[in-house]
């Protein structure tokens, strides 16, 4: 779920969507996953079941260690393509690459649109000897809250990409830090940055338009499309679906939204989130979409707890008047503590091969060819 809380002088506002990727990690919104079990009882959306499986923590892979930080590759036109790893477990999805920091590494972290801010463990800050901005700051997720504290990296890069100095968010996170396990997260703080970036999940790769751009100075939003044309480098074919989005960047932060439709219902906000491994709906928008329980729940791992949460069936649902694949959904609330109805996951995305984030151009695209 993304984040907020106050740093001075100004809202910062950081971690993931929905933290889902990495081995031994599911995301927030949940999924289906090997090696349930069967209970008993009434799911969380209200809807009864004699029988509910409730599913475990999937494992997802991550690059590996031998890559190293490298493999940047220079295209025609000033565009930079980078390798990520990308994996399916039971239907969900995660992509995950390599990032140095100061000459050490590789860490694996999450590709997270979802994610306003950038994120890093407190055990690999504390590694890294990242020295901590102002006091601990307290952040509020999805039933739960914890300290977070601000740091600053000087030298870093992706998979070879290098990236500008700027302030992170280091966090503790259940399933996050240990052995097999992802570091962080890369946000769309980092990637509005280069003003566009397409994620191909057939592939295994990430692109980039241009060199990185400074961060804003100040508030801004990106309400409607631009009509200038998509950077070349991040097109193969004609687009299948090109969905309107919303984009509000500020120092430290942005933050991104589109609608999606259940059914002919009035259209939902919801945030387009790489990080998340399966999409998820708010408890409120399942109960007032009708959405038909999926008599599953799943063990899942948010930013500062570890629970069990229900799943539904999207049934028929659309962006921009387009149809999406249904499927099934994990519940978790949303509404309350960021505003927004529901989770465009990784495993919708993925199903278009790719997604182009059209920071710059206030456009998310679905199957960039």
């Amino acid at each position: 779920m993304t984040l907020h809380w106050r740093l001075p002088a100004r809202r910062l506002a950081a971690c993931c969507a929905v933290l889902a990727a990495g081995a031994a990690l599911t995301s927030c919104a949940g999924g289906n996953s090997a090696g349930g079990s069967s209970a008993s009882g009434n799911s969380a959306d209200g809807t009864a079941g004699s029988r509910i499986k409730t599913a475990g923590i999937v494992q997802f892979a991550l690059p590996p260690a031998g890559q190293g930080c490298t493999g940047a590759r220079r295209l025609a036109g000033g565009g930079t393509r980078i390798g990520v790893t990308v994996s399916t477990r039971q239907s969900q999805v995660a992509a995950i690459a390599n990032v140095c920091i100061d000459g050490k590494g590789p860490f694996p972290f999450v590709i997270d649109t979802g994610a306003q801010g950038s994120v890093l463990t407190a055990a690999l800050a504390r590694k890294l000897r990242l020295p901590g901005i102002g006091p601990p700051v307290l952040i509020g997720g999805a039933g739960c809250s914890a300290k977070a504290q601000l740091a600053r990296i000087a030298s870093w890069n992706v998979a070879g990409l290098a990236l500008g100095p700027q302030y992170v968010t280091e966090l503790r996170i259940p399933l996050f830090g240990g052995r097999g396990q992802p570091d962080g997260l890369l946000g769309s703080d980092v990637w509005s940055r280069f003003g566009a970036m397409r994620l191909d999940f057939a592939r295994g790769s990430l692109t980039v338009p241009g060199p990185e751009q400074p961060g804003p100075a100040r508030k801004t939003t990106i309400s409607q499309p631009s009509a200038a044309p998509v950077p070349a480098a991040l097109l193969h074919g004609r687009p299948t679906i090109i969905v309107p989005m919303k984009v509000t960047s500020q120092p430290g932060s942005t933050a991104i939204s589109v609608e999606i439709r259940f059914g002919t219902r009035s259209p939902l906000n919801f945030t387009p989130d790489t990080g998340a491994s399966q999409s998820a709906v708010d408890p409120g928008v399942a109960r007032r979409s009708a959405l038909a329980s999926a008599h599953a729940r799943v063990r899942q791992g948010t930013v500062c707890t570890i629970g069990t949460f229900p799943e539904v069936k999207t049934g028929p649902w659309s962006a921009a008047g387009h149809p999406l694949h249904p499927q099934v959904a994990g519940v978790i609330g949303l509404e309350r503590t960021t505003g927004t109805a529901g989770l465009l996951g990784a495993d919708q995305m993925s199903r278009f091969g790719s997604v182009v984030f059209d920071y710059a151009g206030g456009r998310l695209i679905l199957g960039a060819g």
